[in-house]
């Protein structure tokens, strides 16, 4: 299912600015604007273009077809995407947890919901399991919180849509805060139907020094579906690195990018490729890439990855009144993900 051509609508900009007053949530399917004011329709690049509706969740159409949704209830552990739809016009990450019952996914590790990000160790709670994970029970878990919706943009003839949300990190018991965050997303279509979405996430230390104690589990992640795996039933896919390593030699390997290709359900060709800032802290960073499809950027796991590495190699403390800004890239491609491509789309990246 080919989305319309990049260009087929006119230039567009729109501009929503939220002031940052308290959040309350509306209604589902209004877009809040801090201060009283709805908007009931959301905001709409024009036919052809990216529309985008709703609180719970932040649902994101390109030419009237949804391409994904930002899952922000308070009954989820945490906000994520589903469903990312690729340019072969299926979802590209696995369903289970969501949905229930879809042919060949595996029911394992119920944590990995679609595209989300998180870590396991931030002040002696873990961020990236939930309660109820296989193997964690007695953990002391935490919980991001969405806060807010607080701006969008759809803009430029490249038809770009940006939007900005914020996040309580907090402990499950206790509802102690622990940090905050402050989240950009930016979808950018592409002409061979997939999409580009650049996540930038701030991470601010308000409530005391923030720990991020060495730890294999994180950060930005995905969970592909079923075909686009490298190993397991009806598994099809590839995966290889900006290093030149490919399937299970990717885990725990440093790298700018790591691409995931393979079929869809009906045979179609394409790819999931991520990538990592040149300006992010530890770049280029480790990756927790798993050949069952598991798919996550870490740059705090440099004792879990690195033999011979101090175990608290990958420690890193933002200080009281201070941040940590990461940076990532996802391209949703047809097609195989080829190193000369990939490499060039990290250049394009790292130049933005």
């Amino acid at each position: 299912m080919k989305r319309p051509s990049l260009f087929s609508a006119g230039a567009f900009s729109l501009w929503l600015l939220l002031p940052l007053l308290a959040f309350t949530t509306p209604a589902r399917g209004q877009v809040k604007i801090e201060g009283g004011a709805r908007i009931t329709a959301g905001a709409t690049g024009g036919a052809g273009g990216w529309t985008i509706t709703g609180t719970d969740p932040i649902e994101i159409r390109w030419g009237g077809e949804v391409v994904t949704a930002y899952q922000t209830g308070a009954d989820n552990p945490k906000p994520f995407f589903y469903p990312l739809i690729g340019p072969t016009g299926e979802n590209v990450t696995r369903h289970w947890p969501m949905k229930e019952g879809v042919a060949h996914e595996e029911t394992d590790h119920v944590h990995h919901r679609s595209m989300w990000f998180g870590f396991g160790k931030v002040n002696g709670l873990d961020f990236w399991h939930e309660p109820g994970s296989k193997g964690k029970e007695g953990s002391r878990f935490g919980k991001t919180v969405h806060t807010g919706l607080k701006g969008m943009q759809i803009s430029g003839a490249n038809q770009s849509l940006t939007f900005h949300t914020t996040t309580d990190w907090v402990a499950v018991d206790g509802g102690q805060k622990i940090c905050q965050d402050k989240r950009s997303f930016t979808l950018q279509h592409r002409d061979d139907g997939g999409f580009a979405l650049d996540a930038t996430f701030t991470i601010e230390a308000t409530e005391g020094d923030v720990l991020f104690e060495d730890d294999k589990e994180g950060a930005f992640a995905l969970r592909v579906m079923p075909t686009l795996r490298v190993k397991g039933e009806v598994a099809k896919g590839t995966m290889t690195n900006s290093a030149g390593q490919a399937g299970a030699d990717v885990w725990g390997k440093r790298a700018n990018w790591v691409d995931y290709s393979g079929p869809d359900s009906k045979g179609a060709v394409f790819g999931i490729a991520m990538f990592d800032h040149p300006t992010n802290f530890r770049n280029p960073s480790w990756w927790h890439a798993r050949d069952y499809g598991l798919f996550a950027v870490n740059p705090f796991g440099q004792g879990k990855f690195e033999k011979g590495a101090a175990p608290d190699a990958g420690n890193y403390t933002i200080k009281n009144g201070e941040s940590l800004t990461l940076r990532y890239r996802v391209l949703f491609h047809a097609g195989m993900g080829e190193a000369e491509k990939l490499n060039a789309e990290f250049k394009a990246f790292a130049g933005e």
